[in-house]
């Protein structure tokens, strides 16, 4: 494995440009959510339509090769066993059990904004539902429309009850600060894991592709290979920031 300042070569066991492709989207990712700390604490509202249109490419990025991702992965775990079902069930419990914790973190810190259903509470569940459309490879292209489409109309629907967030049903006037339904987000992971099926079928690159031994594109790399603690940490230091420069932050219950 390559270190963010070392000089080996990538391993077979990694793709590089799947850990770029990822660093450039968790690196989109903490610009994107220091621009939402700035609008919800200090009120910033400048190129509103610029940061909306840029956090929607981050999460897309983002959750499409989360998508490519598991394809490779269990791509590889079945060829060890035909059901793999218990590292898929462990992935799911970190990832929401995290999600949990977001939760209940926001809910005592933030005066509003809690995060019921968000990226992590989305992927923990997305490593469970993709395994039974593994077997379409290429055709999940279709699925993926299908709940793209059909957020559409879920979207429209609202009832009077948190439980039904996951599918993207909301109650009125409802408000968090990161929210990533099954519908429409299902279906960009879907999408991630149709390309999976034909670049990287049976979890192998179908192509060459040398390394490029820059310190920008290494260290992205280095990101990509580290993201989910990145996510973790990285909204603490940004507030923490934020306190340290203006001393209080209003909507932050401490």
């Amino acid at each position: 494995m390559i270190r963010m300042f070392g000089s080996e070569i990538y391993s077979s066991g990694r793709f590089w440009e799947v850990d770029l492709a990822r660093g450039i989207g968790i690196i989109m990712m903490v610009i994107s959510n220091f621009i939402t700390d700035l609008q919800y604490f200090l009120n910033y509202s400048g190129h509103q339509v610029f940061w909306k249109v840029f956090a929607y490419t981050t999460a897309s990025i983002f959750v499409f090769i989360s998508g490519l991702s598991f394809w490779i992965s269990y791509s590889r775990s079945i060829k060890k066993n035909p059901r793999p079902y218990k590292k898929y069930l462990r992935r799911f419990a970190k990832l929401f059990g995290l999600g949990i914790l977001i939760t209940i973190t926001t809910k005592v810190l933030l005066s509003s904004g809690t995060i019921y259903f968000g990226i992590l509470h989305f992927l923990g569940v997305a490593s469970l539902l993709a395994i039974p459309f593994y077997r379409f490879k290429e055709k999940n292209i279709f699925f993926g429309v299908f709940f793209l489409l059909g957020s559409l109309i879920i979207s429209k629907i609202h009832a009077n009850t948190i439980a039904l967030l996951p599918l993207g049903i909301t109650p009125s006037e409802f408000f968090t600060l990161d929210y990533f339904p099954i519908f429409p987000w299902l279906g960009v992971y879907l999408f991630g894991m149709a390309m999976g099926s034909l670049l990287y079928p049976e979890g192998m690159r179908r192509f060459n592709l040398d390394f490029p031994r820059i310190l920008p594109v290494r260290f992205v790399c280095w990101a990509g290979r580290h993201t989910l603690k990145i996510y973790i940490v990285h909204q603490p230091v940004l507030v923490g920031l934020l306190l340290l420069i203006y001393g209080s932050l209003p909507n932050l219950s401490l």
